[in-house]
């Protein structure tokens, strides 16, 4: 059976002994047929070394610098396979991850699909497996809810993100993942594949789990959304409530940053209420 070709896209900015971590990860894969780009999204370190240890086999392109999402996307625009891999330049594959989940893909005709991963903390023993079995079929509700994706783990095929124009949104900060998601979860089911194939690492303060993140994500999101009739009604009237809160706690809390160096345990705390409505009516429930 004739591999498709599978185009990795790894955006970097620090972080190097990883990012060779990372890159052997997809050398090391079952699956053949596949050409790596790393994207330096204007990275201060000096990677020379590794560039030429991986010259044969590893595409570099540099960019000045603009972001994870504005780095993923040259890669889409530089890649050439029939599907795109996106994999963050700290975590890893397991050896079957591409072989498992492109065949998953042909054969059930996915335009995109995921996994479950396993967590793990630098420098620590602490792992965590993180089971997203939820997610399949119409996830467009579950963007705007809860929708525990992780990038590494998606693949996605390349002609629709040329078709349909969908890019990483390189206007947002934090949250550009999600955005990505809705663009294709609005026109086409995921499917998921069973296992876990990705490990991903926790180093210091993810942005992701962080309160005075999640509120500053959840304002700009309702922003973008209050006045779409189509999403506000799939969306449960608690929910639309927690979107309501959160931007005015948004306000507050950037008010608040300029002052207060308590800033997160203050977001923790303000965020509780609307977290937990989100968590409600997550797929889980």
């Amino acid at each position: 059976m004739n591999q498709p070709l599978v185009s990795v896209v790894i955006p970097f900015y620090s972080g190097q002994r990883w990012l060779k971590e990372a890159i052997d990860s997809v050398l090391n894969q079952s699956y053949e047929n596949k050409e790596i780009l790393v994207i330096n999204d204007g990275s201060n370190e000096d990677i020379s070394d590794l560039m030429k240890s991986y010259n044969c086999c590893v595409n570099f392109v540099y960019k000045q610098n603009g972001g994870p999402a504005s780095a993923r996307n040259i890669g889409i625009e530089k890649s050439s396979g029939d599907y795109i891999a996106f994999l963050d330049s700290d975590d890893i594959w397991l050896q079957d991850k591409l072989t498992d989940q492109i065949s998953a893909m042909e054969v059930n005709n996915y335009h995109w699909s995921h996994h479950s991963y396993e967590m793990f903390w630098e420098g620590k023993e602490k792992t965590k497996l993180i089971d997203t079995s939820i997610y399949s079929g119409n996830v467009y509700k579950d963007c705007f809810i809860s929708f525990k994706v992780q990038t590494s783990c998606v693949v996605v095929k390349r002609n629709i993100l040329f078709k349909d124009n969908i890019r990483f949104p390189i206007e947002k900060r934090y949250g550009q993942d999600t955005d990505f998601y809705k663009q294709i979860a609005e026109k086409y089911p995921i499917g998921y594949i069973n296992g876990i194939y990705t490990r991903f690492r926790i180093r210091g303060s993810n942005a992701g789990f962080r309160a005075f993140v999640q509120i500053n994500d959840k304002a700009s999101t309702w922003k973008e959304i209050k006045e779409n009739k189509s999403v506000l009604s799939i969306l449960p009237r608690p929910v639309i409530f927690a979107y309501k809160v959160s931007t005015l706690l948004s306000k507050w809390i950037n008010f608040l940053n300029k002052k207060d160096k308590m800033v997160e345990i203050h977001s923790k705390i303000l965020y509780s209420l609307p977290y937990s409505i989100f968590k409600f009516y997550s797929r889980k429930n």
